[in-house]
């Protein structure tokens, strides 16, 4: 695959989310067109209102038009050939929508069909496209995953890269049924609509133009683009950062166990080198700074909140937030990371300081 260089047009999918209003505001100050697929014409208008807040946040003077921000709306993304109009005329996709765990959920395919049936749905529009026009210029599809198509439970401090698969997943799915935890849901869905992605593009390579590239990150935090309505409203892996770091309980959950983590900020830097890197076509990635204690995201909100939160008492952790010789020890290989990407991480001392002080700015 040539390099995509810019100006260049990219549909992004998810983009009103999390790590997508993230990938859309790195591919815009890199100088492309993105075409935001969103569900609802008001989400569209709700995402571009934030992303030129935020651009003016960070000393850029623009207003709508300014924006080289196209709004297409899906409304059902397992819908066939929903893709098939959008994807024509640009030169990458990056597809970062997947649904978020879903509590009240008792059916595991509310979670596992759009994160498949969605993820086929572009891979297939795509293909008719290159089907139709020989000279179809899509070049590149990023796709969004997860360490959790890696990582398996176990004893002991172990390492996982990118040859590893997490086939437990899928076994407790299939055992558990309607009785799975919404996570394990979630987790599942990831390693199903990354299989079903490797075995589409094999079954057709022939047939394109375009390769893949697929991103494994592990927790995202860092401060959102949009602005939430309360804490409450939060991302779902910034929520838990919140719940844990700065709403401390006994019980910080998923926090309490060490395990890899990432800016959101870097993801997105992610996305767009793996769209921009030759080398990274055919290839999936493991994007993690490192692994964590609660005990360190602990240390660095006492130090950042006396300055955004004076007078807020944040929790020095317990004999249970640091780190413990039985725990096990969750570690990422990034050899092939640092090789093709060479992304820069920030610290969890930068992550933690930049969150909470866009959350005092927001007056959460």
């Amino acid at each position: 695959m040539s390099p995509i260089t810019s100006p260049s047009t990219i549909l992004v999918t998810g983009g009103t989310g999390y790590v997508g209003a993230w990938v859309i505001t790195t591919l815009l100050a890199r100088g492309h067109t993105v075409k935001a697929a969103v569900r609802s014409a008001e989400k569209g208008a709700s995402l571009k209102s934030h992303l030129l807040k935020h651009i003016n946040e960070e000393g850029g003077k623009k207003d709508s038009d300014d924006i080289a921000l196209d709004i297409v709306v899906i409304a059902d993304n397992v819908k066939d050939g929903a893709f098939d109009e959008a994807i024509l005329g640009v030169d990458a996709v990056v597809h970062v929508a997947s649904p978020a765990p879903n509590p009240s959920s008792t059916d595991p395919q509310e979670t596992i069909q759009p994160a498949v049936g969605g993820t086929l749905g572009v891979l297939n529009s795509a293909l008719r496209a290159s089907q139709r026009d020989s000279s179809y210029k899509l070049k590149r599809i990023v796709i969004t995953s997860s360490v959790a198509t890696v990582w398996t439970p176990g004893p002991g401090a172990r390492t996982f890269s990118e040859a590893d698969w997490n086939t437990n997943l899928v076994s407790e799915l299939e055992k558990l049924g309607s009785k799975t935890h919404p996570h394990i849901v979630c987790a599942a869905s990831k390693v199903l609509a990354e299989k079903a992605t490797l075995e589409f593009y094999n079954a057709h390579k022939s047939e394109v133009q375009w390769d893949i590239s697929i991103i494994n990150p592990p927790l995202i935090f860092g401060p959102a683009i949009q602005t939430p309505k309360s804490a409450s409203d939060l991302p779902t892996t910034l929520k838990l950062w919140w719940d844990s770091v700065v709403e401390f309980s006994s019980k910080p959950g998923l926090l309490s166990t060490p395990n890899g983590w990432v800016d959101v900020r870097d993801i997105a830097e992610a996305h767009v080198r793996a769209m921009e890197t030759e080398a990274a076509g055919g290839e999936r990635i493991i994007v993690a700074e490192g692994t964590f204690f609660l005990n360190e995201w602990l240390d660095h909100a006492n130090k950042a909140g006396a300055e955004f939160y004076p007078g807020r008492a944040f929790s020095k952790g317990t004999a249970e937030t640091t780190k413990d010789e039985l725990a096990p020890e969750i570690y990422y290989n990034t050899t092939k990371e640092k090789r093709i990407l060479g992304i820069k991480y920030r610290t969890k001392e930068e992550t933690t300081r930049d969150t909470l002080r866009w959350a005092a700015e927001r007056n959460l």
